[in-house]
This record gives structure tokens, C-alpha cells and sequence, in this order.
């Protein structure tokens, strides 16, 4: 298995939405996609020059736009998968419940996971706007366990070695949102994703 399998972005693009989304392909499946595939998945997003410029991201024409949001995760992750016979599919539902670590743990299960976006601090980075997949959860700890785009990033930043925890349930974190580190899950901007049988 690869030291890393979290997918990480680019110095200066406002990407972490998608990649959100290629990290929630990864904790489903327990693989990284086909380049080609993900390429492919990723030149089909609405919008792509918000993506490019770091201080936009899903604030520009995403702003609010649930469904554009549910859309796109929809399409990336069937462009993701492929087509044909043993190709995966999966379902999208959007939280509209605030989203509280109790919450949060119901969603992710062995065949879920949840796309999130926070503002705040996480454990390895500080004065987010971000999304992340959240790949375990400790309810009562108060901790959700997420794969970020940025913490190879911020590892390396910070002159930190750079870990991915593997869970219980097989799949990979490399941050946690913690109550000591104060951060506020965005309502309305909560996806599960599920891989259906």
C-alpha cells in the first residue's frame, strides 16, 4: 500500500472542494483513481476558474448553490468510476440537520463518508475556509478524523513529518477536527457519500 494516498493540491489553486471529492473516491473504494479518470472527472466541473484562483473556491459561483454543489460531486464521482460492468456507483444526500459530531458519526459507516465544509482551526491547520473528507468519527471524543488536501502542505510548512493514520475501518486521515481547536462545520455544506452494493 502507498505511503500516501490522500490527494493533495497545488500551491496556489482554491481546489479543496474537488479534491474533497477524489478523497472520498479513495476512503470508499481503498484505491486512488485512474490519472486519466481523474483528469477526465475534473475538466467536467462547473465553473473551473474559481477553482484556479485560491482566494475563490465554492465562494464564487457555488456560494450557497446547494444544488451546484450536489451536482458536481455527482458527476465527479461517476466520472471517477468509470463505466461498464463492476463499475461502482454511489449515492449523494445532503445534511440539512446542523451538523454536529453525533450527526456526523451517524453518516459514516463502511459504506459512507462525508464531505464537509468548516471555517476555523483543525488540529495541523489554522484560520480555514476548507473542505474535507471526513473519513471516521469519534463522537463522544468530539473528533472527526479527515482527509485534507492541504496537510502534506502544511507538513511540510511546518518542517513536520508528514502522516496519514490508517483506521479501524481501513481508511486514511491526515487531520482532525477537534472542540479544542474551535471550527464550525458550515450547515447546509454537508454531503454523504455512500458506495451502494
Amino acid at each position: 500500500m502507498p505511503a500516501r494516498m490522500i490527494y493533495a493540491q497545488g500551491d496556489f489553486d482554491g481546489a479543496c472542494f474537488l479534491y474533497s471529492i477524489g478523497n472520498a473516491y479513495v476512503a470508499l473504494r481503498g484505491e486512488m483513481a485512474d490519472f486519466g479518470r481523474l483528469c477526465a472527472a475534473m475538466a467536467q466541473v462547473d465553473h473551473p476558474g474559481d477553482f484556479l484562483n485560491g482566494c475563490v473556491g465554492t465562494t464564487g459561483a457555488y456560494e450557497k448553490r446547494y444544488d451546484l454543489l450536489e451536482a458536481n460531486i455527482r458527476r465527479m464521482l461517476a466520472t471517477l468510476a468509470g463505466s461498464g460492468p463492476g463499475a461502482p456507483h454511489f449515492e449523494v444526500a445532503r445534511l440539512t440537520a446542523p451538523p454536529r459530531p453525533e450527526a456526523l458519526a451517524r453518516l459514516i459507516n463502511p459504506q459512507s463518508v462525508v464531505i464537509l465544509r468548516y471555517q476555523g482551526s483543525s488540529q495541523n491547520a489554522a484560520a480555514m475556509d476548507h473542505w474535507v473528507c471526513a473519513v471516521d468519527c469519534d463522537a463522544p471524543g468530539g473528533l472527526i478524523h479527515v482527509a485534507c488536501s492541504v496537510g502534506l502542505h502544511k507538513a511540510v510548512d511546518e518542517g513536520r513529518l508528514y502522516q496519514e493514520t490508517i483506521h479501524a475501518n481501513g481508511r486514511r486521515s491526515n487531520d482532525v477536527l477537534t472542540r479544542e481547536r474551535e471550527h464550525t462545520v458550515i450547515e447546509g455544506e454537508v454531503f454523504q457519500v455512500s458506495l451502494l452494493p
